[in-house]
């Protein structure tokens, strides 16, 4: 339920619903829609998301979008966080091309 996953990455950040609300200058009216199941429009959702840190799908369905990434390396990290938009696609291109090939496939390749 969406206004039970705003609470809870509310308390996560130290913070209430009532105070994001006041903090984006967002009325506090709707609140008791949400707590019924109604959820607010997308745009409302994205400023929540954003102002939070939190993705979408974990504020309107309380999941993780991506898994955990601890066990790469903090480098790979850190690296990947940085390629700029215009260059990730060759970037992508380049690694694919680099990747050893699993066994199931190896056999067309070589043929």
């Amino acid at each position: 339920m969406f206004y039970d996953n705003l609470r809870a990455v509310c308390a996560e950040k130290g913070t209430t619903v009532t105070t994001v609300l006041k903090e984006l200058h967002m009325s506090t009216g709707s609140t008791g829609k949400w707590k019924e199941g109604s959820i607010p429009k997308i745009d409302t959702v994205m400023q929540l998301a954003e102002h939070l840190d939190v993705s979408l799908d974990y504020l309107v369905y309380g999941r993780k979008l991506y898994t955990e990434v601890s066990c790469l390396d903090p480098e790979w990290i850190d690296i990947i966080t940085h390629i700029p938009d215009d260059k990730q696609k060759m970037c992508k291109d380049f690694l694919r091309t680099h990747m050893v090939i699993p066994e199931k496939y190896a056999d067309r390749k070589r043929g």
